[in-house]
């Protein structure tokens, strides 16, 4: 292969899921002559989807089976990493539940219990099934749970993701928040298995913090001209839909580790007004208003220029601020910090100072979005 290529060209991809799906397309467009597996059916994945009321997904090796084609199924593959894809089916799962019960039976099966089961595909007691699913259909409910699946397989996330986004805005506009909060925490849930592969690596960006903690706050020290090292960081993030239940969240990290005894709730006094940097103004005025708490080195927060430039005018001026913005203008992750004028890409700092911002950004996401559900189900 070496000596027959002219030139080498590669594409970079978001995630391990995201490249998994890209080489699939790619294979299929191409046929190049090197992938030796393709030649074999035996040895590569599909991922079946049968032609059911309550649709089964399984993978196989074998497409041209008799069997599959009694039930008419439909393949969508290939995939040659069996184990990469067995991981983005089980991730799916849990958004987008499904049956793979063999057998119908009397009472609810364990994967209902556990959310990856519709429960009334497999339950024989129908007057009991139609209990668990209010006024829709039972097929129409399946089916907006594997017509994601295939989408995503067939690598058309990013339409998956605005299309859900539009329908949990509809919901919220007609005031049906249960549909909508259902909707937002499957989109949350989507995006963060795509983004950088943070829901696959998480435990390797934790155990890489752990053991370089405190070279990532050295660095950060250098990188903020801080006059000593940022002992205190304080991540802030805020969580609603539509301005309804809105809550913010303060995390605090010692030392470059989680210190949960320092975490703070606020539940935002705005009148459901969905305005997040107003939000975000309110936590930090109100949360400056404790001396008795101990002043914070550094602040992260999630957000792009506005939620940057407000943090800079609420926190005190000694404060450091940084502030991790995705996607601003399609330019991927970028930073703003208070001793530069321009915000600079994320990949550009220190590996450790890199993680040490994800995992305080993803803490404060993740303790704002807990807090959110908790007030929440105490209205319903």
């Amino acid at each position: 292969m070496v000596k027959i290529a002219d030139r080498v060209t590669w594409q970079g991809s978001d995630s391990e899921i995201e490249a998994l799906i890209l080489e699939s397309q790619l294979i299929k467009k191409h046929m190049p002559i090197f992938n030796i597996k393709l030649r074999d059916d035996k040895q590569y994945f599909y991922v079946a989807f049968t032609k059911e009321q309550f649709p089964k997904i399984f993978l196989t090796h074998q497409i041209q089976s008799a069997k599959y084609q009694k039930i008419n199924t439909k393949f969508l593959g290939p995939f040659t990493d069996g184990a990469a894809l067995k991981t983005t089916l089980r991730l799916f799962r849990r958004i987008f539940p499904y049956c793979t019960c063999k057998q119908k039976h009397n009472n609810y099966c364990l994967n209902y219990h556990i959310g990856k089961c519709p429960g009334f595909c497999c339950l024989k007691n129908k007057q009991e099934a139609a209990k668990s699913v209010s006024k829709q259909s039972e097929k129409r409910i399946y089916s907006k749970n594997i017509r994601p699946i295939k989408e995503l397989l067939s690598g058309k996330r990013n339409t998956l993701i605005k299309n859900l986004k539009k329908e949990m805005s509809g919901y919220a506009k007609k005031e049906k928040f249960n549909k909508a909060i259902e909707l937002r925490e499957k989109v949350e849930r989507l995006e963060r298995i795509f983004e950088n592969a943070q829901i696959l690596q998480n435990s390797n960006i934790l155990s890489r913090t752990d053991i370089t903690g405190t070279k990532a706050l050295e660095e950060l020290k250098k990188i903020l001209q801080l006059p000593k090292t940022p002992n205190r960081i304080e991540g802030y993030d805020i969580s609603n839909i539509q301005g309804k239940f809105a809550v913010g969240a303060m995390v605090v990290f010692t030392n470059g580790q989680p210190d949960k005894n320092q975490y703070r709730k606020f539940k935002i006094r705005l009148d459901n007004e969905p305005n997040d940097i107003a939000m975000l103004k309110e936590i930090m005025m109100r949360r400056f208003r404790h001396p008795e708490w101990s002043s914070p080195d550094v602040i992260v927060i999630d957000g792009g220029t506005a939620q940057f430039n407000v943090a800079l005018l609420t926190a005190p001026t000694q404060i450091s601020v940084v502030a991790l913005t995705k996607n601003e203008r399609h330019r991927g992750e970028r930073v703003y910090l208070s001793n530069k004028k321009r915000a600079m890409p994320l990949k550009d700092l220190p590996e450790s100072v890199r993680n040490l911002i994800l995992q305080v950004d993803a803490e404060a996401h993740r303790f704002a979005i807990s807090y959110y559900r908790k007030l929440h189900r105490k209205t319903i």
